[in-house]
């Protein structure tokens, strides 16, 4: 019961900072309390963010507005930013949900779909045999789809290659999806590699690498940004090659092989899994094929709002956004820039690979009837993240404001993404709500989230 409590009172005291009041009369001045110690994950915990108000910058926004004015925006399953503009009085005048959200391909680990190609690596079967290697130096265990390989000792300077080769059909409206698990890879590099044909494009997947792990390389997508508008490519090689270096440095991979899945886009399993934070909301969610992401948003200023997204675990992530207004899409500078009905917004994804443009939800997950550039119809863009390492980062802004001009927001939404500028900008949040903290007055009684349940 005393944790139930504690967290009431927490959540009580934050309502009362985001609002700009001053605290309890009752009570005392800050005792050390950091804006980290207001950590709440809880599901009673409060969903929305804004800044106080103050004499010089009066804040407009406001992080989730449907539940800062007591409701539920309902679309958690999306990891969304949603913002809200506010009145003089703080209430909400316009709600502007899934402004940026998350969504993972169905191609994403190269699961389900169906196999293209499978390697046969019995070098005795030779009416089905599809792969080629050396065993004149190397010793290789063939168990099902799995592979060991190894030089033997007194060999440290010699290579030996397994190399899986197939022609395959291009055919734009799947994903070709290019699998391999490698699960040891001492002293060993492997790449993938392909060619097109009429007209010719070379491919490269992945270079020589000695990583484990899955990789899951989508060939539609890579071979599709190097296409001109009039190329009709009916096949590509792919070449999968492993080497194995030097005397004892085994190599294992396992499930190669090639795949085609139906294209499109999915929302998260379950609702996010969230921690509110004075300076930042954190948010969590899973995909069905694997991918998943950590992400925290928070205001880089006054009219700007910012979005961190940490990778989790490796998957193909697209951003997402809905258009409320006629939206521009300036390519040199990489930025959205919406005008709407009172008021202008720029978004500023960073990334700019596979930028696509839908009319509907409907075009858009089932990556349909999508267009290069924006037309007076279009309702969503997506944008391509491209394979992103684990546990890097990305940012991505967007800069709302009803009295600002684009100019002016392209500037400022460019400026909250910069090099530099965004762990930073972190950092002085975090060290503005604890210096804010500690000049305001606090209840007496306040019990903390972090505390034990026995105090």
């Amino acid at each position: 019961m005393k944790k139930f409590i504690s967290i009431m009172l927490v959540l009580v005291l934050a309502l009362s900072l985001l609002a700009g009041c001053g605290g309890d009369a009752g009570g005392v001045k800050n005792n050390g309390i950091k804006s980290k110690d207001l950590a709440d994950s809880s599901d009673t915990q409060q969903r929305w963010l804004r800044l106080p108000d103050s004499s010089s910058n009066t804040c407009r926004l406001v992080i989730n507005p449907d539940e800062y004015a007591g409701g539920n925006a309902g679309n958690y399953d999306r990891l969304p930013l949603n913002l809200g503009l506010l009145n003089d009085d703080a209430t909400v005048k316009k709600s502007l949900n899934d402004l940026i959200f998350i969504v993972e391909s169905n191609s994403a680990n190269g699961i389900g779909g169906t196999d293209t190609f499978v390697p046969v690596y019995d070098q005795e079967d030779t009416e089905n045999v599809n792969t080629r290697y050396t065993v004149k130096k190397m010793t290789l265990d063939v168990d099902g789809t799995k592979v060991s390989a190894i030089i033997g000792e007194g060999d440290e300077t010699s290579t030996q290659n397994i190399t899986m080769r197939v022609k395959i059909p291009v055919d734009f409206s799947v994903d070709i999806v290019a699998v391999v698990d490698i699960v040891s890879s001492s002293g060993v590099k492997w790449k993938v590699t392909g060619a097109s044909q009429k007209p010719t494009y070379s491919i490269l997947a992945q270079n020589d690498t000695d990583a484990t792990g899955h990789f899951a390389f989508n060939l539609t997508e890579i071979l599709s940004q190097q296409l001109k508008e009039d190329d009709d490519v009916s096949a590509m090689t792919l070449n999968c090659t492993l080497s194995v270096i030097g005397a004892n440095s085994p190599l294992v991979f396992d499930n190669y092989k090639i795949v085609t899945i139906e294209r499109g886009f999915q929302y998260a399993d379950a609702n996010a899994s969230t921690t509110w934070y004075p300076y930042g909301i954190v948010s969590t969610l899973t995909y069905p094929n694997g991918t998943a992401a950590e992400v925290m948003d928070y205001f880089a200023d006054y009219s700007t709002v910012a979005r961190r997204i940490q990778f989790t675990a490796d998957g193909s992530f697209y951003l997402a956004g809905k258009v409320y207004g006629t939206l521009t899409y300036d390519e040199k500078q990489n930025l959205m820039i919406i005008e709407g009905d009172g008021f202008n917004y720029v978004v500023s994804p960073k990334r700019k690979q596979y930028v696509t443009f839908y009319n509907s939800e409907a075009d858009l997950l089932a990556r349909v009837n999508g267009t290069e550039e924006p037309t007076a119809d279009t309702q969503y863009w997506t944008v391509g993240c491209g394979r992103i390492e684990v546990g890097s980062d990305l940012y991505v802004s967007v800069a709302l404001d009803a009295n600002k001009s684009v100019e002016e927001l392209c500037e400022e939404a460019k400026a909250a993404v910069g090099a530099g500028n965004t762990a930073k900008r972190i950092e002085t949040n975090i060290e503005y709500w604890d210096a804010y903290l500690a000049a305001i007055t606090i209840p007496s009684d306040l019990i903390l989230a972090s505390a034990s349940a026995a105090e």
